[in-house]
């Protein structure tokens, strides 16, 4: 058996593939990139989503720069510092392209900034799964895959209303490190990753597989650790109570449109901030109890209230704001409403998952083909998606990908396609449409339960399906 797995060739395929012609290949690349660009841009000019993240809830937190109030140093963040700093990054950014402005024309500037900026990490991802499928199944049939992806309504409503396409940039160029045996370039990305959004902290067993060396495990495991403290070391001196915060709400962060959110009977989408009854002045009293800082109320109103958004979402915002500047996170309501039986139910799935996958990773090679680490990568994936705790629709850009490179497309497109329906029925159908409306009590429960089960059923059926490619080539 081999040290070290050998990097992947061109005819490293595992099924027999059509080849065109360089120039026929060359020729429908470019083609592809002018409709992805085309479409992206044009959307971008004239169809806007009904909600983009960017403008909603990261806009306020952005203007507050203006006052010398910056994450992770004067408050905390429920993502880890590298995508808070590339919003602040972004922010400066409009600023420098476009003016200043009222209030509106600022937040219409960010977005649009952050659109155009999330249409090249997503052009950078379409490479690296065109480059991965290549090796897998050949040009022509990677070409495919990406067209099924430039194609899916998914792919540009996350594009356009998210941050996820960093990320999940990041996820695949780890993957693709990892795919072409360079474990220690891998780690130090997939470092990047999880300092932008945690969730691409899956990739790490593929690292792991790439040699079989301990030695050079360990150093990946350096490398990754190294990656991670180097983006926290800024913050660990004044800011490191509020990195401290970010980390624990991740974890007491009650789920959300999950198997486990109804199991706990919660039927509402991941909102971070007081409930409805803290939403009044005394949350920044010192009796409330949730420590929030002395001056935050005195800065928060102090900043223009169109800045939190339309009268119908204003004080919902604003009170999420708020919440970033408490030190006690009391008011995310993160005891089980089910008690211990949702306690032993998930500890016991975790228990089980946690066992069943370390017996999976110790009888696998040391040291895996390029291919299965790819498959393991998205294997592990699948499986931190059935586990976590919340799901948000833009979650949906990380799962895409990894299917139309590790399936044939038939077979990875209906389940991106499958996926898909699932996050446009859960939004905008369900948040916008159905949920919150008394005379429609009764779909919004049917309809909330059914997307949250047949998405769950899929994640396990994925991962079933992988499963088989871990010991096979």
């Amino acid at each position: 058996m081999p040290v070290m797995s050998p990097t992947p060739r061109e005819n490293d395929t595992t099924e027999r593939v059509e080849v065109p012609l360089p120039r026929e290949t060359s020729r429908e690349l470019w083609l592809l990139v002018g409709v992805f660009l085309s479409a992206r841009l044009m959307s971008i000019w004239w169809f806007q989503p009904l909600h983009s993240e960017v403008g909603t809830f990261y806009f306020p937190f952005a203007w507050l720069q203006g006052r010398g109030v910056f994450p992770f140093l004067h408050y905390w963040f429920e993502h880890p510092p590298l995508l808070a700093y590339l919003v602040v990054a972004l922010r400066y950014l409009s600023l420098a392209l476009c003016g200043a402005g009222d209030v509106a024309w600022e937040r219409l500037c960010l977005v649009r900034t952050t659109q155009v900026a999330s249409v090249v990490w997503e052009l950078a991802s379409l490479h690296l799964l065109y480059a991965m499928a290549k090796v897998l199944r050949g040009p022509k049939a990677a070409t495919r895959a990406c067209w099924v992806y430039v194609a899916l309504f998914s792919t540009g409503f996350v594009s356009l209303s998210f941050l996820e396409t960093f990320p999940v940039f990041l996820m695949l160029a780890s993957l693709y490190l990892a795919f072409y045996s360079k474990p220690a370039w891998s780690a130090l990305v997939l470092a990047g990753g999880f300092m932008a959004k945690m969730l691409p902290v899956g990739i790490l067993p593929a690292i792991l597989k790439c040699d079989a060396r301990w030695r050079w495990r360990f150093l990946s495991l350096v490398v990754f650790l190294g990656g991670v403290a180097a983006v926290a070391a800024p913050f660990l001196g004044a800011g490191r109570r509020w990195l401290l915060l970010s980390f624990e709400c991740a974890a007491k962060r009650p789920p959300w449109t999950t198997a486990w959110a109804l199991l706990d009977r919660r039927y509402d989408f991941g909102y971070v901030g007081p409930g409805a009854k803290d939403q009044t002045p005394d949350f920044f009293a010192e009796r409330s109890g949730f420590g929030v800082v002395p001056w935050a109320r005195e800065v928060l109103e102090g900043v223009p209230r169109e800045v939190f958004g339309p009268p119908g979402m204003n004080r919902l915002v604003f009170y999420h704001i708020a919440a970033h500047f408490a030190t006690n996170l009391a008011f995310l309501d993160s005891r089980p409403r089910t008690g211990e039986t949702f306690l032993w139910v998930y500890g016991g799935v975790g228990v089980a998952l946690g066992v069943f996958y370390l017996l999976t990773f110790a009888r696998m090679p040391s040291a895996l083909p390029p291919r299965r680490r790819l498959f393991l990568g998205a294997f592990t994936m699948f499986l931190v998606f059935f586990y976590a705790k919340g799901w948000s629709p833009q979650f949906v850009l990380y799962l895409v990908p990894l299917l139309l490179i590790a399936f044939p497309l038939g077979e990875g497109g209906l389940w991106s396609l499958a996926f898909t329906i699932l996050v446009f029925l859960e939004m905008p159908v369900w948040v916008v449409y159905v949920h919150g409306r008394p005379d429609l009590l009764m779909a919004d429960q049917l309809l909330l339960h059914g997307i949250t089960i047949a998405r769950t059923a899929l994640l396990l059926i994925v991962a079933a399906r992988l499963y088989p490619r871990l010991f096979n080539d």
